[in-house]
């Protein structure tokens, strides 16, 4: 069993381009169904002037996996990358 208090507590990490999406802000509950459907979150762009103003929703559908101190996610496309631009 987990508590919200520990969700919240978990970066959002989209596994299809690693981006950190931020934190959970707040959570959408199907009262009909006792189900969690999505989470609200608000983003973080890596910007030291950034307000943390940008809010987003992530469907509980799209959830892959919940870690330690990560939720993994799979929104959106896959990048495109050329073999011989990446410096290994």
């Amino acid at each position: 069993m987990m508590r919200i208090s520990d969700i919240m507590e978990k970066e959002i990490i989209n596994v299809k381009n690693g981006k950190k999406l931020g934190f959970i802000t707040d959570i959408d509950l199907d009262v009909e169904n006792g189900k969690v459907s999505s989470f609200s979150i608000t983003g973080s762009s890596g910007n030291f002037f950034y307000r943390g103003a940008e809010i987003d929703t992530v469907y509980w559908k799209d959830i892959l996996r919940i870690g330690c101190d990560t939720i993994i996610v799979s929104i959106g496309s896959n990048l495109n990358f050329d073999q011989n631009q990446i410096d290994v």
